[in-house]
């Protein structure tokens, strides 16, 4: 067990991973580009034109060389290119979203709480514990991110608290005061292929979903990162400033994978050694070509924590979930040509392995659970199966129903249904986001547009982005449709 101030460790621990992130207000991006061009804020669509020749191709040296790191407006989101080493990748992100992180740490070092985050979390005997076990890539990156942004505070111990999170937070829940964790996460995914789409095809849709903390600011700061290492396979993360170990993200070998959070029955399900599950997904971005590669990988590193992992192969028409803890490991296959997740194990043989749900009560786990199966499964009283085309799996994201509503009356938008625990989409979401991963195409609904009348996160329109116009490839799909 880690020793320390508990009750306090974990309300600084949520803090750090939530307020600091959250922190991250609206600044104006620097352009790393080594053109000089320091604007930072250009309005551009995704069209694949990023040499500035207006001709919308690359040659076959520029796709092999990649994109120059820079950072480019498009819509409300900001998309990062990196490129190089661990380190320079972490630098680049550092020096490109430079003020943003500047304003965070000055969100820190006014507040009493935060700015004792470091020597809180050394004292717990937490930061030991990350630095030991996270990936050799991951600590450089830190160290690139850290050098590039020390000026304004920012420091490996808030990296590596930051990147560290999902098992930072079940030690911390499994040290003791239950009577003090906040609303549980609440995110959903499904996989569908095969019979289950009108075209035969892979997709996945998720949404991310981080329970009941404020998570205002990352709703305004949506960021896409278009990363290409140096010793990897080129990919994206869906995520926000700072967020080197993705939740969401897809590689050009038609990849996708998310990861939801699931709470482990007792400490028998934690370890002190082992991997981060969210820098496992990294890990398996950068180096996995197939399902079968993401399958290899989870079996052969050491777990620490509870995890979901989705995964989607667009090449072979395939995906699973991956139902884990530092002690046991299950797949879900697809079936009938469909797989679904939420917060909790649903495999049988897991089912002793995660903190059990309140069946009477309803919680959040299952009723999305249930409404999926609504929906998406065959013989679901709603269902949608052969028909989970893209704008069908849209639709049943942003669903906004409880499953044990007998009227099944859509949640009105307003604020008390921002976070009521009974729907898909009702859950304070941070993003929702579809693959299409066998032509390297996502669609991303996040932030807000409350001068157009669209406040919460649930109301916005999904925006087309191709990964291989996004890293210059020949032959690159285009997003037939910008918005979903």
């Amino acid at each position: 067990m880690i020793q320390g101030p508990i009750a306090w460790g974990r309300l600084v621990t949520i803090i750090a991973l939530g307020m600091l992130l959250l922190a991250c207000e609206a600044a104006e991006t620097t352009d790393g580009d080594a053109d000089g061009d320091a604007d930072g804020d250009a309005e551009a669509d995704i069209d694949g034109d990023t040499d500035g020749d207006g001709d919308g191709q690359e040659s076959e040296a520029e796709a092999e060389a990649g994109i120059e790191p820079h950072a480019e407006t498009v819509g409300q989101y900001t998309v990062v290119w990196l490129r190089g080493t661990p380190y320079e990748m972490g630098k680049q992100h550092g020096e490109m979203l430079h003020d943003i992180i500047g304003e965070a740490m000055e969100f820190v070092a006014d507040d009493p709480i935060l700015s004792s985050i470091p020597a809180v979390a050394a004292g717990m005997g937490i930061l030991e514990i990350a630095a030991d076990n996270s990936y050799p890539d991951l600590l450089e990156e830190c160290q690139g991110l850290v050098d590039a942004t020390a000026d304004v505070g920012f420091t490996m111990d808030f990296c590596l608290a930051l990147n560290f999170g999902d098992v930072m937070l079940e030690f911390i829940d499994n040290g003791g005061v239950p009577d003090a964790r906040l609303g549980g996460p609440g995110c959903s995914e499904v996989i569908a292929s095969g019979a289950a789409t009108p075209d035969g095809r892979t997709y996945h849709a998720r949404n991310l979903d981080w329970g009941s903390m404020n998570i205002e600011i990352i709703h305004d700061n949506p960021v896409v990162f278009v990363r290409q290492p140096a010793d990897g396979i080129a990919h994206v993360y869906v995520g926000f400033p700072l967020n080197l170990s993705p939740y969401t993200g897809m590689n050009a070998e038609g990849i996708s994978i998310c990861s939801n959070e699931a709470e482990p029955a007792s400490e028998a399900e934690l370890s002190r050694s082992g991997r981060s599950h969210v820098q496992m997904l990294g890990q398996i971005l950068k180096r996995s070509s197939s399902l079968a590669e993401a399958r290899s990988f989870l079996e052969g590193e050491k777990h620490m924590s509870a995890e979901i992992l989705t995964v989607a192969d667009g090449k072979a028409g395939d995906g699973a979930v991956f139902e884990m803890t530092a002690a046991h490991m299950a797949e879900l296959p697809l079936a009938d040509g469909v797989v679904i997740a939420t917060n909790h194990f649903i495999a049988p043989e897991m089912a002793d392995y995660d903190a059990p749900q309140n069946e009477a009560a309803g919680d959040s786990s299952l009723l999305r659970l249930e409404r999926l199966r609504q929906l998406v499964l065959p013989d679901g009283e709603e269902t949608l199966y052969g028909e989970l085309s893209l704008d069908n799996l849209a639709q049943v994201m942003h669903d906004r129903v409880n499953p044990r509503d007998p009227e099944r009356t859509p949640a009105p938008y307003n604020d008390a249904n921002v976070d009521n625990d009974a729907g898909l989409a009702t859950n304070g979401p941070m993003h929702f986001v579809l693959f299409d991963p066998a032509k390297l195409l996502f669609w991303v609904a996040a932030g807000k547009d409350p001068e157009g009348g669209k406040p919460y996160v649930s109301q916005q329109p999904y925006t087309c982005f191709s990964l291989g116009e996004l890293l210059g490839l020949p032959d690159a799909e285009v997003c037939e449709a910008e918005m979903l």
